[in-house]
């Protein structure tokens, strides 16, 4: 049997939800804090209850834009969003897909991507 103290202990502070274990930390690191984290939520708890619909909020070429997303990290969250049964968002203009996706590769920059990309 359990002693008292034992079942009013506090939950360990490293707590990992297992929504997000399936993502490296690095992921989890520019999800939080990229560009779509403010549909999360205000707070960092808000956004890492509501990490599905920040990842999903991304296109690819936005995603792989973000400083330490890669087309490996990438195809981490397409393949992490997968198994929660959404995607990232497909982008509405071919052309413009193809240009930034041009630029992005060229450029390596993120700032010439944002002038290109429609929000």
């Amino acid at each position: 049997m359990l002693e008292p103290s034992e079942t009013l202990q506090a939950p360990p502070q490293k707590l990992v939800m297992t929504g997000m274990a399936k993502l490296s930390r690095a992921i989890l690191t520019v999800l939080l804090a990229g560009r779509h984290a403010a549909v999360g939520g205000r707070n960092s708890r808000e956004r890492a209850a509501n990490l599905v619909r920040i990842a999903a909020a991304y296109s690819r070429v936005e995603l792989e834009a973000e400083k330490g997303i890669g087309p490996a990290r990438a195809t981490a969250v397409e393949r992490w969003l997968a198994g929660q049964g959404v995607s990232l968002r497909v982008e509405r203009d071919c052309a413009v897909s193809t240009m930034a996706r041009a630029e992005v590769i060229m450029a390596g920059g993120a700032e010439r991507v944002e002038k290109l990309e429609p929000r």
